[in-house]
């Protein structure tokens, strides 16, 4: 989209909108006055940085006098500088929040309903994407750049060199990170960290197998047999033990690309910095869905991406104004700017079919995949959080040998059952 265009649209639907809400003598006022959002995430990738930086400068243009002031926390930092923050009310204007933690924001009473903002709408959303602000009527939440979801990233040379084909099966997966490890490389780099990251990466082996939602039977078979897969990888020296500190991204793809690693479970977030590295999808690198305990099994994966929120911690015209730099990204031609830097699927139907004409074949998994992901709190909303927080404990508990994976899994069960009842 042209620059040209969108300052133009984004200033008229600023003063359509302050007018509503403040009256023709302030929208004057206001455009004089020098005013600073401030936007917390925690996006990394150059895509990420590039895309959200490229908006910005647009918005800041279309908008004179307003600078948005960006913070960047890591990622298994966030959710509890947000809540710190919430909890003395002092959030920033704009919050990119993991999907999952929407809900927890929302129950803190410290974000505003975008619902009942000028232009707000709900039309063309997948209903688990725009749903994920529900909530008594009321939606708090808009996406920031779509959804995505994960696959198995391979390295073409290197099981090429060691005749590895891609893995379809666990069995296949341990065979296969066995032969490509060597003393310089390990099979798979896996996400083990304590946050958030690690259970979404553990999901698609729990859910695959038989694994409940709503983790509710985490310590029976289906639970007891993905986490043990994990732990085999770690004891036979596939996996690095130093997984219990890498994050998804940046740590576990820089091992990849750095030919540390010969797989790795990840997104598409990672193809613009693959693609900056000179690693191209069919050339360097190649993707199949994570592998399954038993052919046949579906491949259930959870949905990500980020979600916009607006803190009460200003007025109503900052307010609004926050909603005019989240409403700006929802515009056809900036979802796709945006999915395709960010490397996520575009939260609307119709612009999402658009998107699969215009990507590569790197995008097929993916694709596949995200559109019939599974929402990661679907039936158990705030509650997903601490849920989540159990069984990434738990999975560091047994990868560490601090506990076997049946006494990680059934301590996690009885606290998870605890939430469930609460």
């Amino acid at each position: 989209m042209k620059i040209l265009t969108r300052s133009r649209r984004g200033l008229a639907a600023l003063a359509a909108a302050t007018i509503a809400v403040t009256g023709l003598s302030q929208v004057n006022a206001f455009a004089a006055t020098k005013i600073t959002l401030t936007e917390e995430d925690y996006f990394n990738t150059p895509g990420q940085l590039s895309g959200l930086a490229s908006y910005t400068k647009q918005f800041e243009a279309a908008h004179p006098g307003v600078t948005v002031k960006r913070q960047y926390v890591p990622f298994a930092n966030l959710d509890t500088k947000l809540l710190t923050q919430a909890t003395g009310h002092d959030l920033p204007n704009l919050l990119a929040v993991d999907n999952p933690f929407v809900s927890t924001m929302i129950s803190t009473g410290q974000v505003v309903p975008m619902s009942g903002m000028k232009g707000f709408s709900t039309k063309g959303y997948y209903p688990a994407v725009i749903n994920e602000g529900l909530s008594n009527g009321k939606y708090y939440s808009l996406p920031v750049a779509g959804a995505n979801s994960i696959a198995l990233i391979y390295n073409i040379a290197m099981l090429k060199a060691a005749h590895v084909n891609p893995p379809k099966t666990w069995a296949q997966l341990v065979s296969a990170a066995k032969a490509l490890t060597t003393p310089k490389r390990y099979g798979i780099a896996l996400t083990c960290e304590a946050a958030e990251d690690t259970t979404w990466q553990w999901e698609p082996f729990f859910w695959s197998n038989g694994g409940k939602g709503t983790f509710a039977n985490v310590a029976s078979a289906p639970g007891v047999q993905a986490l043990s897969l994990w732990k085999q990888l770690v004891t036979d020296g596939s996996a690095s033990k130093a997984c219990l500190n890498w994050s998804q991204t940046p740590a576990a793809s820089s091992q990849f690309i750095a030919g540390k690693a010969a797989m790795m479970v990840n997104g598409p977030w990672n193809f613009p910095t693959l693609n900056l590295n000179h690693m191209y999808y069919g050339k360097q690198f190649g993707i199949v869905p994570v592998p399954v305990r038993v052919p046949g099994q579906h491949v259930v994966v959870p949905l990500g991406g980020e979600d916009w929120m607006i803190s009460n911690s200003a007025g109503s015209a900052a307010q609004q104004l926050a909603f005019e730099y989240i409403k700006g990204m929802q515009t056809p031609a900036q979802e796709l700017k945006l999915a395709k830097a960010f490397g996520y699927l575009p939260g609307k139907i119709a612009v999402a079919k658009t998107y699969l004409k215009q990507v590569g074949p790197e995008w097929k998994v993916y694709i596949d995949q995200t559109l019939y992901a599974r929402p990661r709190t679907l039936g158990l909303g705030v509650k997903y959080p601490k849920i989540s927080q159990a069984v990434w404990t738990a999975i560091q508990a047994a990868l560490s040998g601090s506990q076997s994976v049946q006494a990680a899994l059934k301590t996690a069960q009885s606290q998870i059952n605890t939430i469930l009842k609460s």
